[in-house]
């Protein structure tokens, strides 16, 4: 069960971090919609090389969150 409170947690924080590039790169650029700045090659460069950072450092916190408390 704790792996997949851990994995939910990453995915979230991942889909999380995604759509807050997205929209910042949506009111920084000249885009017509939120669609078009998601799938923009640029954003999802960000999110590969930046995207994943955050969702690491929360699967790592709580892996050890679940490992203190066995």
């Amino acid at each position: 069960m704790k792996t997949t409170k851990i994995m939910l947690a990453v995915v979230a924080t991942f889909l999380i971090t995604w759509l807050t590039i997205t929209t910042i790169g949506y009111y920084l650029s000249d885009a017509t919609d939120l669609k078009s700045c998601a799938t923009h090659g640029g954003t999802l460069m960000l999110m590969l090389i930046f995207g994943w950072i955050p969702a690491a450092i929360v699967g790592c916190d709580l892996a050890e969150k679940y490992e203190y408390e066995d």
